[in-house]
């Protein structure tokens, strides 16, 4: 008896210690256009590239769409940064959560496969509520170079540490 006992324990520990483990990864948010603008959403596989426009779910925790990619000519006089030039990216950014949500750490740039620096100009920190959104939301970051260019993102600020952060493939305007 003793035996069957700490083979359940230890079995229940295993599925237990593997669902702590487990973690979220983002999904592609499908929708289509009409005339009267109604949107049929569906859920695509996990594997799926993502690029601007796209709308990405990050299960409970937020919708974020990268809406446009841009460079800038504002520069911030104070900052110690060198860029050559500054991407300003924009995107919407909706709260799934039931508490607060702080935008403004929510995407990196990475150009040939190397982080960038944030840069100070256009960015926000704000806080939205539970279920509010926000359009138009900046990240600004410094581009020294030429090359293959992704964007990561991932909600920023948040808890939990178990998501996946999705990489949307973009090009360097010229």
């Amino acid at each position: 008896m003793k035996k069957k006992f700490t083979l359940f324990t230890v079995a229940a520990l295993s599925l237990f210690a593997l669902g702590a483990c487990s973690t979220t990864t983002p999904t592609k948010k499908e929708t289509s256009d009409s005339a009267t603008k109604a949107s049929s959403t569906t859920e695509a596989a996990t594997n799926t590239e993502y690029k601007v426009g796209d709308t990405i779910v990050f299960k409970d925790v937020a919708e974020i769409t990268i809406t446009n990619v841009a460079w800038t000519d504002e520069r911030n006089s104070v900052s110690d940064i060198v860029a050559n030039k500054v991407l300003l990216v924009t995107y919407n950014l909706t709260n799934l959560t039931d508490d607060d949500y702080v935008v403004g750490e929510d995407i990196d740039l990475y150009v040939n496969n190397k982080s960038t620096e944030s840069y100070p100009v256009g960015t926000i920190l704000e806080t939205i509520a539970a279920g509010r959104s926000i359009e138009g939301a900046t990240a600004a970051f410094a581009v020294n170079e030429d090359g293959t260019a992704e964007l990561e993102v991932e909600p920023g600020f948040q808890i939990n540490s178990k998501l996946k952060p999705a990489v949307v493939s973009i090009e360097l305007p010229k």
